[in-house]
């Protein structure tokens, strides 16, 4: 039987109008039933992508970059799509009125119309995919990961350590309540023949309040008690811990890393419920990817020895003021703590200072394009055990938060000592005053609320 034509109706006008809306292109060829089953999967489709984008554009995109079921969902829903298309444009061609005279110029159409789908669905489907892809890597990775030391401990205990029998999970947060995460920047080069972590700082954000607390912990602590008994060494700084455990010279219940976790945690008065960590080059391209950041400095810069990761130059110089900084260069003021007017503590504020501007600079709108390519560059320079169904909750919390309510702090003086080691410059935490800013911060929340504060400590 021969296919039924449209008189005057051409096909190829037929198939660009169900190629800008499918059905569109039979109800102008006067096919009313085909155009209501063509137009009615992609009015589902947009309904979906409504619902999703309710809490706005960056935190769909963190709910498809986090979790990985949405994201094959997200990625089967655009091909199918695109198939649905694609016939729609080719019924509403096969329906239209085919003169001989334009048959070649209508087949020319149909075919572009035809590459523009496929290509742009499947070239789609596959940035989507890398992006999901990257995320399952930060959100679900390798058990040997190369930015942890996660070797597990050996048995033997040293003398006056009592640790508990096995290690204990973080604790869990529940729904609505307080949500704390250590952040730790890692320099993990392949040189290296241990990890240091020299950025450690504690995010906890209490949804009660809407608000955000920032804690840094001097990468050179030392001399501080163990949450599992025992006092640290005067010589043996905070940031080396994990690979004291690793080495069996720290006897602790847990993995290397994790011991650095609840160490932290003990210290700060805050239980700890995720980790999240950095490689220091993962940093830079992070910060190039988002098109730099900008900061106001404080105080003017002048480190003559700051060793720029290359082996061959040295200095960095930054006067006060507003900045717009790259990546080397972002680094480079989160890591420098030498010359007039700069330390350890100065640097641990920057950090917080930085932190802050990138999660301002992801927030906006037109970061959105950038984040696939973003996090795929990133790949195993980022880990974290926040949990990936979790984020773009958290993300959406994180955009309400008012600059107002994020308070920083830097446990230097008046909350520790320096200069406790002969061998080495180190800083000791004042425990009392530690505990009392920790409830005074976290309030009930503080694993010192009416509870003494740990001993002093300081040699």
């Amino acid at each position: 039987m021969p296919t039924v034509r449209s008189r005057g109706r051409s096909p190829s006008l037929a198939a660009l109008l169900s190629f800008l809306w499918p059905g569109l292109g039979q109800l102008y060829i006067r096919k009313r039933r085909p155009a209501v089953l063509f137009a009615v999967p992609p009015v589902v489709v947009l309904l979906l992508l409504v619902y999703a984008l309710r809490r706005g554009a960056i935190v769909f995109a963190a709910q498809l970059f986090a979790d990985r079921n949405v994201g094959l969902a997200t990625v089967a829903i655009l091909l199918l799509l695109g198939v649905w298309r694609l016939a729609a444009v080719v019924h509403a061609f096969v329906g239209g009125e085919h003169l001989r005279t334009r048959r070649i110029l209508d087949r020319a159409v149909v075919a572009a119309l035809a590459a523009v789908i496929v290509i742009s669905h499947l070239g789609s489907g596959y940035y989507l995919l890398t992006y999901s892809n990257a995320g399952s890597q930060v959100f679900n990775p390798p058990g040997d990961n190369p930015l942890l030391d996660e070797a597990t401990p050996g048995p033997t205990l040293a003398p006056g350590q009592t640790p508990e029998p096995t290690a204990v999970p973080l604790p869990t947060p529940s729904a609505g309540s307080r949500v704390t995460i250590l952040f730790t920047g890692v320099d993990a080069a392949p040189t290296r023949s241990e990890h240091l972590y020299d950025s450690i700082m504690v995010v906890s954000y209490d949804p009660q309040t809407n608000s955000i607390q920032m804690v840094s912990v001097p990468r050179d602590s030392a001399s501080f008690p163990f949450y599992f008994g025992g006092v640290d060494s005067p010589t043996t700084k905070i940031n080396s811990i994990p690979t004291y455990v690793r080495n069996g010279w720290i006897k602790s219940p847990d993995n290397p890393y994790m011991t650095l976790v609840k160490e932290v945690s003990y210290l700060v008065g805050i239980p700890i419920n995720y980790y999240a960590v950095m490689n220091l080059l993962g940093f830079v391209a992070m910060i190039d990817k988002v098109g730099g950041i900008d900061i106001v400095n404080p105080s003017a810069i002048n480190d003559p020895s700051y060793d720029w990761l290359d082996g061959k130059t040295h200095g960095f110089y930054l006067s006060a003021g507003p900045h717009h900084l790259d990546g080397k260069n972002a680094l480079a003021y989160v890591r420098s703590r030498h010359g007039a007017d700069n330390s350890d503590y100065k640097r641990a504020s920057r950090q917080q200072q930085v932190l802050v501007a990138l999660m301002h600079k992801m927030a906006e709108p037109d970061q959105l394009l950038k984040l696939p390519d973003l996090v795929s560059t990133l790949g195993s320079s980022i880990s974290t055990d926040f949990p990936a169904s979790q984020v773009a909750d958290y993300v959406a919390d994180a955009q309400s938060v008012p600059s107002d309510n994020i308070t920083q702090v830097v446990l230097g003086p008046p909350y520790s000592m320096t200069g406790i080691s002969n061998v080495t410059a180190s800083t000791c935490l004042i425990n009392a005053k530690v505990a009392a800013l920790s409830i005074q911060w976290f309030g009930t929340d503080s694993t010192w609320y009416g509870k003494p504060a740990p001993a002093n400590t300081c040699p």
